[in-house]
C-alpha cells in the first residue's frame, strides 16, 4: 500500500486556481475565479443556489475541463487533466448526490477508494502471489479502520444501500479518505443529516485535518456548520467571487448579505433548495 501522504507545512499552498472559468455555451457558470487551498486548514466555498460551487469543484477534480484559466495542484499543472490523474496526485471528493455502490458491502465500498494506491498487477492477482495476499489483508484492515474513524465500524458487512442516510454520507467520506489524500473535497456532507449528526460531522472534519493531516475544502448550505468549522470562507455569486475571509468577515460583508437576501440583523441565511450548477 502507498505510504501516508506527506504532511505539508501549515498554510503551504496546495492548490492554486487563477482566473478559472467555465462556460456552457452562452452561460458562464464560473467567471475568472482566483482561489487557493492552504495546507492544514478547513476552508469553505459557499454561495446561493446556482452560484457555481459544484461546477468549481468539478473543475478542480477534473470532471469538467475548464474553458480558461490556470490550475495547479501539488506543484503540477492540472488544467484539463482527467480525474484519475488528479486523484493520484492526492485529491479526493464526495458528491452532492451520494454515489455509493448500493449492492456492495460497506467495507467493499471503502476498498474501491484505494484503487489509486494499489500496487498489484494482473499476474499477481491471478496467481495469488504472497505480495498480493498481503496487500489484500492490509487493505481490508485500512478499510475497517476508516469505517471506525468515521463512526460506522459495526456496519462493515452490510450493504451500502441499507444504511441510514447519515451513515451513507459517512461511508462516502470513508471511501474518499481511503486514497489517503492530501486534500479532500466534501460536497454538502451535511445534506439530509439531523442536528446531532451535523454536530458530529463538525468534529469529524477537525479529526480529518488534525489526525490524518488532510486539508478539507467544504461546500455546504448549512451555514451554522460552515461558520463554526471553517477557518476561511470564499463566497461565489453568479459564478464570480464576491468575498473571502474569516467567517466573521464574510458573515458581515454587505455583498454577502445582499447575495443571500440576509435577515434584518445582517445574518447570512442559506437557501434551502439544492444548487443547480
Amino acid at each position: 500500500m502507498r505510504a501516508e501522504p506527506t504532511r505539508h507545512p501549515r498554510d503551504t499552498e496546495l492548490l492554486s486556481a487563477r482566473a478559472l472559468t467555465m462556460r456552457f455555451g452562452g452561460l458562464t457558470a464560473v467567471d475568472a475565479v482566483d482561489f487557493s487551498i492552504p495546507a492544514g486548514r478547513i476552508v469553505s466555498l459557499i454561495g446561493p443556489n446556482g452560484a457555481g460551487k459544484t461546477t468549481f469543484f468539478n473543475m478542480l477534480t477534473g470532471l469538467y475541463h475548464p474553458t480558461e484559466g490556470q490550475l495547479t495542484f501539488m506543484g503540477t499543472d492540472t488544467f484539463g487533466r482527467p480525474p484519475h490523474q488528479i486523484a493520484q496526485l492526492g485529491m479526493s471528493r464526495t458528491f452532492q448526490n451520494i454515489r455509493l455502490f448500493r449492492e456492495m458491502t460497506c467495507v467493499d465500498n471503502v476498498l474501491v477508494g484505494m484503487h489509486t494506491q494499489l500496487r498489484g498487477n494482473m499476474a499477481s492477482t491471478l496467481l495469488r502471489l504472497p505480495r498480493q495476499r498481503r496487500e489484500e489483508r492490509e487493505g481490508l484492515q485500512i478499510a475497517r479502520d476508516l469505517m471506525r474513524f468515521v463512526g460506522i465500524h459495526s456496519r462493515h458487512g452490510e450493504l451500502a444501500g441499507n444504511l441510514p442516510y447519515g451513515d451513507q454520507r459517512r461511508l462516502e467520506i470513508a471511501r474518499a479518505l481511503a486514497s489517503r489524500p492530501s486534500v479532500v473535497l466534501l460536497d454538502e456532507p451535511a445534506a439530509g443529516m439531523n442536528p446531532q449528526e451535523t454536530y458530529a460531522l463538525e468534529g469529524l472534519m477537525h479529526r480529518i485535518r488534525d489526525e490524518l493531516g488532510c486539508t478539507v475544502l467544504l461546500i455546504e448550505h448549512e451555514m451554522k456548520l460552515v461558520m463554526s468549522v471553517s477557518e476561511r470562507v470564499t463566497v461565489l455569486n453568479f459564478g464570480s467571487k464576491i468575498a473571502e475571509g474569516t467567517p466573521d468577515q464574510v458573515r458581515n460583508d454587505p455583498k454577502v448579505v445582499e447575495a443571500y437576501l440576509g435577515s434584518s440583523d445582517g445574518a447570512v441565511v442559506a437557501p434551502s433548495d439544492r444548487e443547480a450548477v
